[in-house]
């Protein structure tokens, strides 16, 4: 790969730049919250002093003819006071100067990213390489246990690849489903500028019963919960179609080993049609992992990819950047209406024990945009923090998600809510 490879937009990263975050989710963050105060000037030397291993990461959006591409950032990092975020999410800087972007509030770090450049689990690497590298330019005593990428790591061309588009040469075959079932499609509520988070602990020590067998497979066990709370809070009588169906974003490292930090997951659908109070937890978690398990399949998953792969190759065809633009909508428009809620697992984060000591808390958060609920969840120091983003900033819904976890031994609290401004991009046109 040439130095300038890696500016090469990816194909599933790519088709983000043609989605304006008023209709899709454009971007995401990472919250990390420290033991002490941050020091936003160590913070900018860590940053400054990692973005040479990290090429691919420090971008900007530009326009290429008819089409967007990637070009180096002009400017250094800058981290900002979250107070100043408000101003930041308006200002149109989102994309056009930077496509990450890094705020500080007394202990916690913001780390917001364009969906172009990574996901969720691909942005791992990069937070843990910035947070260790604070850590040791503040004076704190961290040792490196190999699982932390440092500025004098050799930079490896797998981790800009587009390991997605490679799904296109194996085998793959229809996974067996009931996908013909309409979604409950919610109301949303929106005033575009912010919205409601409310973080969740399910400590996995203390579970009990049916559930605790279900761990290693998060979505199972948080989709049936959450849509039997949707269901109470949103009467059959008041919403259209037939099953709440959670848009389960999975991703593919697992299944097919990568360290490309580039977006590589593709969205399974998770039908929850055996209700709570008319079947056994036993029987309704069943026939959740079923389901999903079914999908999980390689040749599967690889069916779903090739599908993806190619509506997407039809929208980057399009003759000029409105038509990639309308394209883009009018995909997300639909995929929007089979799915009621979105879901996506992080899972385990491994960090040096030297250097855990000294994080509170880690943990994504997903905005909204494309469904009026998002949630995501991981996995940290044997607690599962499930945090769910929603446009309704006075829904009940995460408390009568807690009420039903308890009623079936499954000890669970909310830890934490709070408003949230996404920042916000639109395609230049």
């Amino acid at each position: 790969m040439s130095d300038t490879a890696y500016q090469a937009p990816d194909l599933l990263g790519s088709t983000y730049l043609y989605s304006d975050s008023s209709w899709a989710n454009t971007s995401f963050c990472f919250v990390a919250g420290l033991t002490m105060a941050v020091d936003m000037d160590i913070l900018g030397q860590a940053l400054d002093g990692l973005m040479p291993r990290f090429p691919h990461i420090d971008l900007k959006a530009v326009r290429d003819g008819e089409s967007l591409a990637f070009a180096k950032r002009n400017s250094p990092v800058r981290v900002l006071p979250a107070s100043e975020r408000a101003c930041f999410a308006e200002s149109g800087t989102f994309g056009k100067d930077c496509m990450f972007a890094v705020f500080v509030n007394h202990k916690t770090v913001w780390f917001d990213f364009h969906r172009a450049l990574t996901d969720e689990k691909g942005i791992v690497p990069f937070i843990r390489a910035v947070l260790y590298k604070y850590l040791q330019l503040a004076g704190y005593e961290v040792e490196n246990d190999g699982s932390v990428i440092t500025s004098d790591s050799e930079f490896h061309d797998i981790e800009a690849d587009d390991a997605f588009v490679k799904l296109d040469d194996i085998p793959a075959s229809r996974p067996v489903w009931y996908m013909d079932a309409k979604a409950v499609n919610l109301p949303a509520r929106k005033d575009g500028t912010s919205f409601r988070v409310t973080q969740i602990h399910i400590p996995l020590s203390k579970m009990k019963g049916e559930a605790r067998q279900y761990t290693g497979m998060p979505s199972t066990v948080i989709s049936p919960f959450f849509s039997q709370a949707l269901l109470e809070e949103y009467p059959e009588s008041d919403v259209q179609g037939e099953y709440m169906i959670s848009y389960i974003q999975v991703n593919l490292r697992q299944y097919f080993p990568t360290t490309t930090l580039r977006p590589f997951f593709v969205n399974l659908p998770l039908a929850y049609n055996r209700r709570l109070p008319e079947y056994p937890l036993a029987t309704v978690l069943m026939s959740q992992k079923k389901f999903l398990e079914a999908q999980l399949k390689t040749d599967a998953l690889a069916y779903n990819a090739q599908r993806k792969i190619a509506l997407l190759e039809d929208i980057l065809d399009k003759d000029t950047l409105a038509g990639k633009v309308a394209a883009m909508h009018d995909m997300i428009s639909r995929k929007s209406a089979e799915s009621t809620y979105s879901l996506c697992n992080v899972g385990n984060v491994i960090m040096p024990d030297t250097m855990q000591q000294y994080i509170t808390e880690f943990y994504p958060l997903v905005p909204p945009s494309l469904f009026p609920f998002s949630i995501s969840t991981i996995n940290l120091r044997g607690d599962l923090i499930v945090t769910v983003s929603s446009s309704d900033k006075e829904s009940r819904v995460c408390g009568r998600f807690v009420s039903l976890l308890k009623r079936h031994d499954i000890h669970a609290y909310i830890s934490d809510s709070y408003l949230y401004c996404p920042l916000k991009y639109k395609p230049e046109l």
